[in-house]
Parts: structure tokens; sequence; C-alpha cells
């Protein structure tokens, strides 16, 4: 008898473990759906996955090196041409520059804090080349998609 019972929940973890691959799956199509029906104007509604997903992405590069918010003033502030001089002293004396020097900062993309993230979201998702994903994952035409919206001009 626990014998059976021991088998059956083996099988029925076995089941979940297979079944839970298989909604990842989908996930990924549901949302590229989502996208393209909204970039159709088939779906309008603010809780859109596709908005919902690129607010996570946003988020979620935020707390890597790739992204940072600030004001629009600092994004499209111009620093001023560093001399040859100082490049080299500070590659000679400090181990990363990234780190100290304001202008070497490796932001990828900015995003104005003055903007809301909803706008964002739903500016992102109408601008992204949804053709692209037929070559590339989503998540990549996402961030080239939010670089090329939200340049850091330094």
């Amino acid at each position: 008898m626990n014998l059976k019972k021991h088998l059956m929940s083996k099988m029925v973890a076995l089941a979940l473990l297979c079944s839970s691959g298989t909604v990842l799956a989908d996930f990924k199509s549901d949302i590229i759906s989502a996208c393209t029906a909204y970039q159709h104007g088939e779906d309008k509604s603010e809780l859109n996955p596709c908005k919902l997903y690129i607010d996570g992405f946003i988020d979620s590069s935020l707390l890597t090196e790739n992204a940072v918010v600030k004001p629009q003033a600092t994004i499209d502030r111009q620093n001023a041409p560093q001399s040859n001089y100082m490049k080299r002293a500070y590659q000679t004396r400090i181990l990363t520059t990234s780190s100290i020097l304001p202008n070497e900062q490796a932001h990828q993309f900015c995003i104005p804090k003055e903007y809301d993230r909803k706008a964002i979201a739903s500016e992102i998702a109408k601008s992204m080349n949804i053709n692209d994903l037929e070559n590339k994952p989503l998540k990549v035409v996402i961030f080239e998609t939010l670089i090329a919206d939200f340049p850091c001009r330094q």
C-alpha cells in the first residue's frame, strides 16, 4: 500500500514538472501575441501583458548597470571633453574608471525621471519591431528598442 502511494506521488510530481515547462513555453508566445495585438490596435487595455512585461523588464534592468533613471536635463547635458593626459592619468592610477569618472558610465539607456512608466511601456510596445522576433529573443528586441528610444547622451 505504501509502495503504491509512493509511486503515485512520484507520478504526480513528474506530471507537475512536465506541465510547468509547457506553461513557460506558451507564456512568451502569449506576450508576443499581446505585443502584436497592441501594435495593431486590437488590444488597447491598460493591463496589456506586453506592457506589463516591458515594465518588469525595465525594473530588472535598473538593478543592473544597463539602465538608469535620471532627470531629462542630466541626460541631455553634454560632459566636457577630457584631455588625453587626464585619461591616461586615471587609467594608470585607478583600477576601474567607471565608478570615478561621471562621463564614463556604461549605461546603455537612460529613462527620464519625469516620464510616466505606463507611457514608457506603451511607447516601447508600439515602437519595437515585431518582425525582429523571428530572429531574436523578446528580451533582446525590447533591450534594443529601449536603447534606441531612450539613449544616454554622454
